[in-house]
């Protein structure tokens, strides 16, 4: 007879929210992922993390660009989803396609991304404006009760140099 505490314990699975990183290619040639929290931090680290990952593409021509709508789409997450979700975190996920630098900021919140006509003195509310000024299209999946997903696909060219 076996003791049930030599028996292997079998796992078993669980439910995860969707998962946007394997669905953008997480672990392949191209992408690049980064988690963020709702801290004064997270920010800079985020705008580091994107000008340092596009440089190692080649792609310095659009990080202005993509660098401003990376920090928009994070500053927004940050500001509507995690400081009312204190104890979860965010991920920024890029890819670099041929012809674009596809941004995605996942996060907790279900409540859709709306831009708004900001008054000449507000000095809030143009993010996703600025957003769709800079990409070629954005747009957003919800996860059901697990969050969303907002997205940008920013043109992009590989840098040149000439000597």
């Amino acid at each position: 007879m076996t003791s049930s505490s030599n028996a292997p314990r079998l796992l078993q699975p669980r439910s995860a929210p969707f998962d946007w990183g394997l669905a953008m290619g997480l672990g392949v040639p191209g992408f690049s992922a980064h988690r963020f929290q709702a801290n004064s931090a997270s920010l800079s680290r985020i705008r580091h993390f994107t000008r340092r990952t596009l440089s190692m593409w080649g792609r310095r021509s659009c990080a202005d660009d993509v660098t401003i709508v990376v920090g928009e789409l994070v500053a927004n997450a940050i500001r509507h989803a995690l400081e009312a979700h204190s104890d979860r975190h965010g991920w920024l996920g890029l890819m670099n396609t041929a012809s674009t630098v596809i941004c995605a900021v996942q996060d907790p919140s279900p409540d859709r991304p709306s831009p708004r006509a900001a008054a000449a003195d507000d000095t809030r509310g143009r993010g996703l404006l600025i957003v769709g000024e800079l990409a070629h299209d954005w747009g957003y999946s919800l996860h059901g009760s697990a969050g969303k997903t907002v997205w940008a696909i920013v043109p992009a060219t590989t840098a040149r140099f000439t000597t």
